[in-house]
């Protein structure tokens, strides 16, 4: 799997920490197998058009207040030219403060409705890495 790009996604959350990490509960349940009706694919899964995800290239960030998003996309592993290019968008998209971001490496990932919310947040898109 070629994990060259991070797919970003930033925004106000309101529900709770439960809540929100329940999005991305995988289906662990070693009596069923991924084709069985009985799966429960996740809500993340469910949304990016996929059955799985892998946990380790995955980043969730959900605090209790409101913080800059420049401070928030810190966490990002991507390039300084990259990371203007997403705060370009974010100013765009009229985002300041956030308290949750998730991202994910996948460059084969494809997201058809970038104009969904995910778990309440905005598809900013896919770009380059620096890993």
């Amino acid at each position: 799997m070629d994990i060259s790009k991070v797919h970003i996604w930033i925004g106000i959350n309101e529900s709770d920490d439960a809540t929100f990490e329940q999005y991305f509960e995988l289906d662990y349940n070693t009596n069923v197998e991924m084709d069985d009706p009985e799966y429960k694919v996740c809500q993340f899964c469910v949304d990016t058009n996929t059955e799985w995800y892998d946990e380790d290239m995955i980043g969730v960030y959900k605090i209790d207040h409101l913080i800059s998003v420049d401070d928030a996309l810190e966490e990002l592993p991507v390039s300084n030219e990259t990371l203007l290019e997403i705060k370009s968008i974010c100013v765009g998209k009229g985002i300041e403060n956030v308290n949750a971001m998730f991202f994910y490496t996948d460059a084969d990932l494809k997201i058809t409705d970038t104009d969904k919310l995910f778990n309440g947040l905005v598809y900013l898109g896919g770009f380059k890495t620096n890993i």
